[in-house]
């Protein structure tokens, strides 16, 4: 996704654009597409924090909520109709909804992680075991 640059005078750019691209009611919706994109990563200013740390945004503004507030209000009024990032957003939306991602598997990746892993639970069980008895034969 290319970066934003969010100044003073995006909000203007953007609503240029966008006008600029509804206006032709056959046309291809990049600028309304890439604005309702972003409308839909941000809501807070949490949001903001989060893609100027990924390098998807980049905050000239004083505060990120006042990005937020921005986007927020670009997109307000606006009706898409033929979505460009609608196939991206469907592959983000199945990988952050399956039950265990990717990357969080990598601990079994291997056999002898799964075998260790085991091991140390077997051995974990069998302390508790032993410490009730010591325990319990006092």
């Amino acid at each position: 996704m290319p970066t934003l640059v969010i100044d003073n005078d995006t909000e203007l750019i953007l609503r240029n654009f966008i006008a600029y691209e509804q206006s032709f009611p056959q046309g291809h919706y990049y600028f309304t597409s890439y604005a309702h994109a972003i409308d839909m990563l941000i809501d807070t200013q949490e949001d903001v924090a989060k893609l100027v740390e990924s390098k998807v945004l980049l905050n000239m503004l004083v505060s990120n909520q006042e990005a937020a507030d921005m986007i927020n209000k670009i997109c307000e009024s606006m009706f898409v109709t033929n979505f460009y990032y609608t196939d991206e957003f469907k592959q983000m939306d199945n990988y952050y909804n399956r039950f265990l991602p990717k990357n969080k598997r990598i601990c079994f990746s291997n056999p002898w992680n799964a075998i260790s892993t085991l091991a140390a639970v077997i051995l974990f069980f069998l302390t508790v075991v032993q410490t009730y008895y010591t325990i319990k034969g006092k």
